[in-house]
This record gives structure tokens, sequence and C-alpha cells, in this order.
């Protein structure tokens, strides 16, 4: 089952007349979150939990909209001022047409694993087995392809079935009705909790990717450049104070996740902790690597430059300050 252009345009529009009918909703910017597992979506909210968004001058209302595409298509929309995504869905909604920009990172990887059922022995015994997918263009998508052409299994090859986010294909794999997924951290060990096992470490392959960042139209960008680059910085300080507040952080963690054991926590808190980038600096080479993929499905990639993508003054103009170096205590 999967989630068409049109269906996708609808929501956004009904979305934009729900905040309509909001009182004070026209003097409102909201940024949107668009995944309620940890690995997606942490420093968002360490930026509003821990007051940081508001330490910078920042009037921003946080929502979760799930997933990336429909969290840009809000954006385009108008019903959002920024919106997290991950690369894939900014290369897509660029190449479509779509204003878009990315302004910041929080992660330059793909912190991702396939797991499933313990019956599944090998990488290559994937072929022919049903999967739990997110939508087209999202970064659990890429990432499953990915994993699939690396141990030489066509995506045509699996019985794709589109679930959703990582609870929803955890819940499908480890009730039995499909056979494995691809999942971040704290679903892997939930998933071995169940007995499910891992199949590939998508870690270990070393791929650089743009994974989750801040979007903004570049219309927002022109018109609105101070608060763009608050933004920005909001952004580099959620990072430090996550990996320096552990007890914080989990406390955060845990009200938006729904309270996910402590184990689960620990596990999540620590591989983010590890991949999150201090400098927020977009990788150039995980989009590139993007592109060439898309390049196959779309001749309009083959012609992109990666800088028509991003846009880096605020993440260069917060490294000649010094920001990082002096939340870091480096000189």
């Amino acid at each position: 089952m999967r989630v068409s252009l049109s269906r996708t345009l609808m929501i956004s529009v009904l979305f934009g007349a729900m905040l309509s009918r909001i009182p004070g909703a026209e003097a409102k910017t909201y940024i949107a979150y668009i995944s309620d597992s940890p690995s997606g979506s942490v420093v968002y909210w360490m930026a509003n939990d821990a007051g940081i968004f508001k330490k910078h001058g920042l009037d921003l209302e946080l929502i979760f909209i799930n997933g990336s595409v429909r969290g840009i298509q809000s954006l385009l929309a108008g019903d959002l001022g920024y919106t997290g995504a991950v690369g894939t869905a900014a290369i897509n909604a660029r190449l479509a047409g779509g204003d878009v920009a990315i302004i910041q990172s929080q992660m330059n990887t793909l912190p991702y694993f396939i797991i499933g059922n313990p019956n599944i022995k090998s990488p290559e015994d994937l072929k022919g087995r049903s999967a739990a997918v997110h939508i087209p263009g999202t970064s659990a998508d890429f990432a499953l392809r990915l994993a699939l052409t690396r141990v030489g299994i066509a995506y045509k090859d699996i019985k794709a079935v589109t679930v959703g986010g990582g609870p929803a294909r955890m819940a499908a794999v480890t009730t039995g009705q499909l056979d494995f997924t691809v999942v971040t951290e704290p679903e892997k060990i939930q998933g071995e909790k169940f007995g499910l096992k891992v199949i590939i470490d998508m870690a270990k392959l070393n791929v650089a990717f743009q994974f989750n960042c801040v979007v903004a139209t570049r219309k927002r960008i022109r018109e609105n450049p101070g608060e763009v680059r608050r933004v920005v910085w909001a952004m580099a300080e959620a990072i430090h104070f996550y990996k320096t507040n552990k007890e914080q952080a989990i406390k955060i963690m845990e009200k938006y996740t729904r309270g996910l054991s402590r184990p689960v926590l620990e596990g999540a808190y620590a591989a983010n902790r590890e991949l999150l980038v201090e400098d927020t600096y977009p990788t150039l080479e995980g989009l590139k690597n993007t592109l060439e993929i898309q390049a196959t499905l779309d001749p309009k990639a083959a012609r992109a430059k990666v800088e028509d993508f991003v846009d880096l003054r605020f993440v260069e103009e917060m490294k000649k300050s010094g920001f990082v170096n002096q939340l870091y205590g480096r000189r």
C-alpha cells in the first residue's frame, strides 16, 4: 500500500486548514520533527524542552508530522517554518521544483540495521522474503534499497509492504506478519529482546549519507535570515546539551517515546552521542551518493549538483564565529 502524492498533498492541505482555525496560529512559526524514534528526532526534543529555542530568541512551536515527505509537503504549503527531513526527501522535493534547502545537519551516516526473523540465515536469504518498509523518499527506504544492492538483491525480488515508521515496522515483524525490516538502534534493541536477529549492520558499511537535517524554503531564508541563523545555532547547542547532559536527555527522550524502557533509551543515547555532528555541517559526499542512486530513476538527478540542495552560509558563519568550540570548551 503506497502513499500517493495526491493523498500526501491532501494531508498537507487538511493540516493547513486545521492550523488556520487555531487562535493565533497566524503568528506562530512551526517546526516539525518527522519521527517518533529517538535516532531521528532527539535534537528537536532537546532544543524545545531544554529551552534552547527560547534562549536563542525563537518563538517556535514543535509539532510531529510522520515522515520527511509529509513534512516537506507541509513546508511547501506554508504550514511550517522548518521541518526535519532526510537528504533523500529534500533532494526529491528540489528535483520536483520545490523551493527548499538543507540548512544544517545532525547525522551524516546511515544508523540502520536490517533485522528480522531468526530463520533468515544470511543477507542473501532476504531474497523472496516479505519486508516492512517505509514510504519512498525516506531514509529507511533508501537504507533498505542500499543494503539490498550491497548483497546483490534487486528491490523487486523482495515482497515490500509499506507500513510506515520504525515502531510500526517493528510491530509487523515481531508479530510475524512480515519477515524483516530496517530499523535504528532503539528498535534493534527491542527486536533482539523479541528474538529477532540483526542481518545487516548498515553502520559497518560506513556510507556517507545525509540523515536527519533541518530544511527550510529558500523564500524563508531570503526573508528571515536572522531567524534561520538562530535556528541553526540553537540546533548546534541542542546537540551539545544532548552530549553533555545524559540524564536530562534520557528523561526528555522518555517523554517523547512514551516510556521506552531504560535499556533501550540507554542504547539509543550512546548511539546518538557518537553519531551526532557537532558542527552540524551537511555531508556533501552523502548527498552526492544519493544523487547517484536517484540518477538511475530520475534524469534530472544526473544533471544536479549537490550545492543545489544546501544553503551553507549559516553553518559556515557559525564555524567562523567559534560558537561550537566555545560550547565544547575548545580554543
